[in-house]
């Protein structure tokens, strides 16, 4: 519930995030697929202010049942299953069966006078905002609409190429919150609608932005966004006239025409390498390059990133490099672009009610695409780069963009995206190129539909596993040849997982030269990433040297004295980058993500995310992940600011008791070690002041990182 229409649409019984669902079912995103009390409730919702008596009132009972409830203890499974109770239920049996699902779960109640301001609402009738909240709610002010205006009129042209041009743009900026640097905390989304943006808004809702609109002559307008802001969904997206020169530039700096107009078909719409063929590649590319944060937080904040099957595709954590244009094989011969773009075939061509039988057959047919676009991809490398890879086909930001390296951290069910190399040397490592790239977004983000059945799922995800080992292959191809196989070998350990690799990923292009020359016999991983960092990014593109948390990177010589371990830092790279094996196992007991909470001498508040990183000794299959894991490679990485949408504790420490928080950390031997830490220094959901601890995070968060603020969600809070 975001806004208020989120309360008039009601709650339902549909698991959105059902991954076994034999058919797919309609949408139900709010604000886009109904509107109004009476649309939700032809979709299935029922109102939760049922009833304007107090008694048998559901949205009431529940907040009241938690209020009389405070020491009933909490299911700790709770997360696992689907419970929404509806009015035609018996709440008294409910209420008997389940005595803690009262709301908010498993937190403390809200207070007596809390609850009869909601009762006074909800008797009332539950009215929304008046017609004058509403006006102020939808108002904007002149100086973005001015810019608004501008960039409407640019996304609303009609000839061939700014119309391809601008259906491009959408399809990767439909999940953006779009802002401008007038306002740091003003959203908007960019929609097709069927009216001009002048007559008002009236978004097409289609499942995916790549489907058919179904209207011959719609607009891109720029709808502001109703709803609160919440961190797991916020992907900003700066927008300005500086951005609208770039993006002018970029896609019209050379002369280029539009042959066929792509159509919305399967085939077409879903191979974002032919649907957009005729836009040269270099602009497209450079186009995810410039916002490269940006377009990996698609996928990593978006619908298909929900649930540890979706994620576990991923490792813990990884940086992430990219190949710079001036290298990629497709901006450099269109020969080459003709030849593979089929090859490029996505999951989302067979659309969202895929067969189970045909499962199989699709599934090999991915796989036969990919292997033939591999070899031809090696073969096009031994023309145009027959002494391998350098470092200088590393894309190096222009001297100027920090999107050049970034860093993923998996917690769980979900994940975040960090510009810069955050963390101490990661396990993998990504080069992505062009067609990588844009494969994560469409296979990921425009194909993906969340309401889709389970084999339009289960593709989607297998497909992300090919994308992630070519991705991983193509930066051992900057290593020397025979290295490569010994790491792959690390990554990928087991016997069933090396079966798996030969017959489904299978060595191509292994002998292949590189040009980057290693000065030490071992670790050439840790040398290329050095070699990158220090050696080919400059500070301004690389950032700040992580002083917490680097230990196996090793600083240069020469930049030694810029690498200062200095204030809260000093005792906390006690704890961090540490193995968890049998003298330090503390960072096993740490939960996905913890946010700590310093209070400094002077008042301020420092607030760092204490992130668990579990190692596996492979991530390549769906299923059983507990039986691969590696707990005695687990260990903490802790930056400072808010890196995980959903906490699973806070820790609450003054400054001078950091070094005895710290000391505590080090000297955690099992579970129970770690709940005697959680009783001296956390904030359990019991904690009867734990509200005013997380109203104090989500006033600093908002104070400090505006425009990237969003409430955290407590629903993976520790329930011990």
């Amino acid at each position: 519930m975001q806004n208020f229409e989120g309360f008039q649409r009601g709650a339902s019984k549909l698991n959105v995030y059902d991954g076994t669902r034999i058919k797919s079912v309609s949408p139900t995103r709010l604000w886009i697929d109904a509107h109004g009390a009476k649309g939700w409730q032809e979709k299935g919702f029922f109102d939760l202010n049922n009833t304007r008596k107090s008694e048998g009132n559901l949205f009431l009972s529940f907040l009241n049942l938690r209020a009389e409830k405070q020491n009933v203890e909490i299911e700790k499974q709770v997360a696992q299953t689907q419970i929404c109770a509806s009015p035609t239920e018996d709440f008294k049996k409910l209420q008997k069966q389940a005595p803690y699902l009262g709301m908010p779960y498993g937190l403390p109640p809200l207070s007596a006078m809390e609850i009869d301001t909601i009762q006074t609402w909800l008797e009332g009738g539950a009215p929304g905002p008046n017609s004058e909240a509403q006006k102020e709610l939808a108002r904007v002010p002149v100086e973005i609409q001015k810019q608004i205006q501008v960039w409407q009129k640019f996304l609303n042209q009609t000839d061939p190429t700014h119309k391809l041009v601008s259906r491009y743009l959408y399809e990767h900026l439909f999940l953006a919150h779009l802002h401008f640097p007038e306002s740091k905390d003003t959203f908007f989304r960019l929609v097709r609608s069927r009216t001009s943006c002048q007559e008002g808004v009236q978004e097409i809702a289609t499942r995916r932005p790549n489907d058919d609109p179904g209207v011959q002559k719609f607009y891109y307008c720029f709808a502001k966004f109703p709803g609160t802001v919440v961190m797991k969904t916020h992907i900003p997206y700066a927008l300005s006239p500086k951005k609208l020169e770039r993006i002018k530039k970029l896609f019209w700096e050379e002369s280029w025409k539009v042959r066929v107009m792509p159509t919305y078909e399967p085939g077409v719409a879903e191979n974002p390498f032919i649907a957009f063929k005729d836009i040269p590649v270099k602009a497209r590319y450079q186009f995810l390059l410039d916002d490269a944060q940006y377009h990996v937080s698609t996928f990593i904040k978006g619908p298909v990133c929900n649930g540890s099957m979706a994620v576990n595709s991923i490792q813990e954590q990884f940086y992430v490099f990219f190949m710079t244009p001036q290298s990629d094989n497709m901006v450099l011969s269109k020969e080459y672009v003709g030849k593979v773009e089929s090859l490029l075939m996505l999951p989302g061509v067979f659309g969202s009610d895929v067969d189970i039988k045909e499962t199989p057959v699709f599934y090999k047919k991915l796989i036969d695409h990919r292997e033939n676009y591999r070899k031809a991809r090696t073969d096009e490398l031994k023309k145009l780069k027959p002494q391998g890879y350098a470092l200088s086909d590393i894309w190096n930001g222009d001297g100027v963009n920090p999107n050049a390296v970034l860093t993923v951290f998996r917690h769980d069910d979900n994940a975040v995206v960090l510009k810069g190399a955050v963390g101490d040397l990661s396990k993998t490592a990504f080069v992505l190129d062009y067609p990588l790239f844009e494969r994560l977004v469409y296979n990921l983000v425009v194909n993906f539909d969340v309401f889709g059945n389970v084999s339009h799922q289960l593709l989607t995800r297998v497909y992300m596993d090919m994308i992630r080992m070519e991705a991983e292959e193509l930066f051992l191809m900057f290593l020397p040849p025979e290295q490569r196989l010994q790491y792959r070998r690390e990554w990928y350990k087991g016997l069933l997982t090396q079966v798996k690799m030969t017959y489904v990923f299978p060595t191509i292009g292994s002998s292949e030269p590189t040009s980057v020359r290693f000065t030490e016999e071992g670790n050439t991983k840790k040398q290329m990433v050095e070699k990158i960092l220090f050696f080919h990014l400059n500070e301004k593109v690389r950032g700040s040297f992580d002083t917490v948390n680097w230990k196996s990177l090793q600083v240069p010589e020469s930049m030694q004295s810029q690498f200062r371990v200095e204030g809260l830092s000093t005792e906390l790279r006690k704890i961090a980058a540490v193995k968890a094996e049998a003298k330090t196992p503390f960072a096993r007991f740490f939960p996905d993500v913890a946010y700590l909470k310093v209070v400094m001498n002077s008042g301020d508040l420092k607030v760092y995310s204490l992130i668990h990183n579990k190692e596996h000794e492979s991530v390549s299959w769906i299923l059983a992940e507990s039986l691969r894991m590696a707990p005695k490679e687990d260990s903490l990485t802790i930056y400072e600011g808010y890196w995980g949408p959903y906490p699973n504790m806070i820790f609450d420490v003054k400054e001078q008791d950091l070094s005895t928080f710290v000391t505590a950390v080090q000297k955690m031997k099992s579970e129970k070690d770690y709940q005697k830490l959680v009783t001296t220094f956390g904030i359990r959901r019991s904690n009867q002041g734990f509200w005013t601890h997380y109203d104090e995070l989500t006033a600093h968060y908002r104070r400090t990182d505006p425009t990237n603020f969003g409430y955290l969600d407590l629903t993976r809070y520790e329930l011990k």
